[in-house]
């Protein structure tokens, strides 16, 4: 599966960049690939990967002291043929 994930703690002020690395700690630390966008990180794992995970972060960032965290996910999910973020963007590039 490919999994889009956003996390935002609200009411931290306007500057995200302390908390957004708490989350990217967690998913470095996770094994799983990922690629950091502006808005996000998409990552390739499987169900039993993804909930732990996003637990994990949002444990960091109440331990920061965020009281209110917005989480999305968009999942993505092909069962046949192999499905990667590479494979994906190859995909594109070559009908571009």
């Amino acid at each position: 599966m490919i999994i889009e994930l956003s996390i935002i703690p609200i009411g931290v002020g306007a500057s995200l960049s302390e908390y957004v690395a708490c989350v990217m700690k967690v998913v470095q630390g996770s094994g799983l690939k990922y690629e950091s966008h502006s808005m996000g990180t998409n990552m390739e794992c499987e169900w039993d990967d993804i909930i732990p995970l996003v637990k994990k972060c949002h444990d960091e960032l109440k331990k920061m002291g965020v009281e209110r965290i917005s989480t999305s996910l968009r999942i993505s999910e092909r069962t046949d043929k192999p499905y990667t973020m590479e494979g994906k963007m190859i995909s594109l590039e070559e009908k571009l």
